[in-house]
C-alpha cells in the first residue's frame, strides 16, 4: 500500500482510483461502454459479477452503482493483481485499506462512520466496517504494539509531507532504565483498562483511550 501511495503521489482524499489503475496499465470501461465496443467481454463480465470484472488489462464496472461502490469494486480488482491472489476476502481487505488506511483514519481524527464517509468518500456500509476495524487496530496498538508499524508511520509521513500545516510528533529518546519503568506503567494501565472493560463495556474503554491518544486528555 505504501508503494502505491508513493508511486501514484496520493496526497488527497477521496483517492483518484482511476489514476491509480491507469498508472498500473489498466484500461477502465463502464459496462455500457464495453457492450458497445465488445459484446463478448461485456457478456463475460456480467456472467461473473454485477459490480466489476477484470480481463487481462481491461477492468469493467457497473456505472449504475454509486460512485463509492465503484471505487471499492475497482480497488478490489487491483487487489487481485497486487496481492496475486484469487481470494475475494483478501481483496476486500486490500480495497478497504487502500481507500482508508487506518493510520490516516486516526490522524484525521475520524471517530464515527459519518466522519469516515465524509473524509474518505466511502459508502456508509464500508465506513461502518472500517470504523470497527480501526477500533481493533487501535486496541492492538494500545495493548500490544504500543505504536503503529514502521510502514504505517512512513505512510503517515509521506501523505502529510505535502501539507504545510502538518508537524510530526517528536518523541524524545529515553534511557534504558526509563524504558523499563515505562513498560511497567503500560502493563499496569493495560490491566486497569481490562478491568474497566469488563465492568463498563468495550465502548467506554475505547472512548477513554482514544481521548488520551488523539487529543492528549488525561483521566
Amino acid at each position: 500500500m505504501l508503494r502505491i501511495y508513493r508511486d501514484c503521489k496520493i496526497t488527497t482524499f477521496p483517492i483518484n482510483f482511476r489514476d491509480i489503475l491507469k498508472h498500473y496499465g489498466f484500461r477502465v470501461y463502464s459496462y455500457s461502454t464495453l457492450r458497445e465496443q465488445n459484446e463478448e467481454i461485456f457478456e463475460l463480465c456480467c456472467s461473473y459479477t454485477n459490480d466489476s470484472f477484470r480481463w487481462k488489462d481491461i477492468i469493467g464496472f457497473n456505472e449504475k452503482a454509486h460512485n463509492c461502490r465503484i471505487a471499492f469494486s475497482l480497488m478490489h480488482e487491483l487487489g487481485h493483481v497486487i496481492l496475486k491472489t484469487k481470494s475475494e476476502m483478501l481483496c476486500d481487505i486490500f480495497a478497504s485499506h487502500i481507500l482508508a488506511p487506518r493510520i490516516l483514519v486516526h490522524k484525521f481524527g475520524c471517530r464515527n462512520a459519518e466522519q469516515i464517509h465524509d473524509q474518505f468518500g466511502l459508502s456508509y456500509s464500508a465506513s461502518n466496517n472500517i470504523l470497527s476495524d480501526y477500533k481493533a487496530w487501535f486496541d492492538h496498538i494500545c495493548y500490544t504494539a504500543r505504536k503503529p508499524l514502521p510502514l504505517e508511520q512512513e505512510l503517515e509521513m509521506l501523505f502529510f509531507q505535502a501539507h504545510a500545516e502538518y508537524k510530526p510528533l517528536k518523541v524524545p529518546r529515553q534511557k534504558k532504565k526509563r524504558l523499563t519503568k515505562r513498560q511497567r506503567e503500560m502493563d499496569e494501565r493495560a490491566a486497569f483498562f481490562q478491568e474497566q472493560r469488563l465492568i463498563y463495556g468495550e465502548e467506554y474503554v475505547f472512548h477513554i483511550l482514544e481521548e488520551q491518544w488523539i487529543y492528549g486528555n488525561s483521566y
